[in-house]
């Protein structure tokens, strides 16, 4: 099943991480506020807030994406307002926030493209456990049917959940995102298994309601490509991309998990008492009917060497000189090319990773129907006397990125959208916000004032030229 019309170009955001308004009309509390507000390891001492101010310039936003040709629009919605305890009692106040929100989309010819869960976790669900506890599982699935239930009369593309392998490692693994776990794989490989079952419950739903439309995941595609020294080629390929990529897209497009998980558990030390049998149902009938890849970088990886697992992460940008990376003891490590430049963040800026991944999402799943709903370029802007970025960097780097793209879709790979990543400048989680994505430059000190830079008229004249595709 796919959407009917032409290829959806747009751009994305996160309710966290652009809305603001984080005690308005009832919200509830998530993690992120109660961790931004007390924890010392919000290192950047920046918090949600206020962010991008969307909750109050939703129109703004959304004229703008409309004037830059786009004709959709990726956002997440908060589940603390929808539900501000997690469970029972619905805010009002949350689902008229979210009609306005869809039906001005609709209004300015732009697709909706609706992710339930982006990180921000009802913080009544972080104190028994979060997605440790399978009581959150069925809480999530309720919390979705009434998404579904309010809005999928118009909404036509859901996903479930952001990058469940990416918010497990971050929480539970690199330890910078709540509840803050450091290197306990036992916890990581709990949660990643609860986000999968939480999403196959909520497909389950969304298609036993009837709806018109479709419903995917949405994952961080990290292909795993191997260092050419690595000595057992074929073990270390399969861990990481068990790890990486396959227990979320197995899962989710197959409706069963991998068949080396166990093993690649044992590997880990990971003791598997997590996963019940009374669950493969959920799973055959949770199968999705996309993929949506938030794509930025490969997993460049080789043999484990020596030494206790190791991560290496940067959320300190320039004051920092770590490249980002993992040695997991007996499993495998990140190799570091030398011949790929790196991001100040320490990530590895690799375009022809977006070619080589949707390549083989088509060769592993087939002519799945994909979305590309994560893509950007994060940097350090300084602009103009007038508010004017010259964003040239991430035009280059982007352009890259879509150049290959469609070259895979030219070869055979369904992909029928790419989402820039991000509409506007916002929060980065754990960076603050000296870290930009966005197209629209937003003066966070001078009342949240929007100001399009370089790459949203390049954008702009890119999807106009590229019209009917």
């Amino acid at each position: 099943m796919s959407i009917k019309g032409n290829f959806l170009w747009g751009s994305a955001t996160a309710a966290y991480q652009c809305e603001g308004g984080w005690d308005e009309d009832g919200k509830g509390l998530n993690e992120w506020d109660v961790f931004n507000h007390e924890s010392s390891l919000n290192i950047n001492n920046e918090d949600g807030d206020v962010a991008s101010d969307f909750y109050h310039r939703y129109k703004e936003d959304i004229d703008l994406m409309a004037e830059g040709n786009q004709n959709t629009y990726r956002f997440s919605i908060s589940w603390a307002r929808i539900i501000p305890r997690g469970v029972g009692e619905v805010n009002p106040k949350g689902i008229e926030y979210y009609n306005n929100v869809i039906n001005y989309c609709l209004e300015k010819g732009i697709t909706p493209n609706v992710t339930l869960f982006h990180y921000d976790l009802p913080n009544e669900m972080a104190k028994i456990g979060g997605w440790e506890n399978r009581n959150v599982v069925d809480a999530f699935n309720q919390y979705a049917k009434v998404c579904f239930e309010n809005f999928g009369d118009r909404v036509k593309i859901w996903s479930t959940i952001n990058e469940p392998r990416y918010y497990a490692y971050c929480s539970y693994v690199v330890g910078n995102y709540p509840p803050n776990y450091k290197a306990d794989f036992g916890r990581f490989w709990n949660v990643l298994y609860n986000l999968m079952l939480g999403s196959a419950k909520a497909v389950e739903s969304y298609k036993e309601l009837g709806l018109k439309g479709i419903i995917g995941v949405v994952h961080d595609n990290g292909n795993v490509e191997l260092d050419p020294d690595t000595k057992e080629k074929e073990l270390v390929k399969l861990r990481a991309d068990i790890f990486y990529n396959r227990m979320v897209l197995d899962t989710a497009v197959f409706g069963k998990m991998p068949a080396e998980l166990n093993k690649v558990l044992k590997d880990n030390n990971v003791d598997a008492s997590f996963i019940y049998e009374e669950d493969i149902p959920y799973f055959e009938k949770g199968k999705i009917d996309y993929i949506g890849l938030n794509l930025y970088n490969r997993q460049y990886v080789t043999d484990y060497s020596e030494g206790e697992t190791e991560i290496f992460h940067n959320n300190k940008g320039k004051g920092s000189k770590s490249k980002e990376g993992i040695r997991i003891k007996d499993l495998f490590e990140t190799s570091f090319d030398p011949d790929v430049r790196r991001n100040l963040w320490g990530r590895e800026v690799y375009p022809k990773c977006m070619y080589n991944a949707l390549k083989e999402i088509n060769a592993k799943y087939g002519d799945i129907l994909v979305y590309v709903t994560e893509n950007g370029c994060g940097q350090y802007e300084t602009p103009d006397e007038n508010g004017y970025v010259k964003d040239t960097e991430r035009i280059e780097i982007c352009s890259e990125f879509i150049d290959y793209m469609l070259q895979a879709r030219e070869e055979g790979v369904n992909v029928q959208g790419y989402y820039m990543w991000s509409s506007m400048d916002l929060y980065s989680w754990i960076n603050g916000y000296e870290k930009r994505y966005g197209i629209v430059r937003v003066d966070f000190k001078n009342n949240n004032r929007r100001i399009p830079k370089e790459s949203y008229y390049w954008y702009k004249a890119l999807i106009a030229a590229k019209r009917g595709i």
